[in-house]
């Protein structure tokens, strides 16, 4: 992912006019929204390593709330309802880490917003 965002970097200052203010312009643009991407990814990861050593010791455990975890270890990546099972599904994943490979951790939680399933992948 960084080793994308890095070459898309290149390509805009490859293509970036060298001549005046807005060539620098552009590069202090992009450096700026690499900066922007990086501190989501590192966000993103250690609210997986906090929910992570938090589900490995026990502390999160069914019958938390949704408060409860999100103010303890941070925002999912992503939160969905399931309508078939009345249910709301959390991820959590670490930046190196797709929806479709690689370590996450699913916090499922009732219809009342109480926590009652955990399931980590791979």
């Amino acid at each position: 992912m960084r080793k994308t965002v890095y070459i898309m970097a290149a390509a805009i200052i490859a293509c970036s006019s060298p001549a005046g203010g807005e060539g620098l312009d552009s590069l202090m643009e992009v450096g700026r929204s690499m900066a922007d991407i990086n501190a989501a990814m590192d966000k993103e990861t250690k609210a997986f390593n906090a929910v992570k050593a938090a589900v490995d010791s026990g502390d999160i455990k069914k019958g938390l709330s949704q408060d409860e975890i999100r103010s303890r270890y941070g925002e999912p990546v992503i939160a969905n309802d399931d309508s078939s099972t009345n249910r709301e599904k959390w991820a959590y994943k670490p930046a190196d880490s797709s929806f479709f490979k690689g370590v996450r951790i699913y916090l499922f939680f009732d219809d009342k917003g109480i926590l009652d399933e955990i399931r980590t992948s791979p």
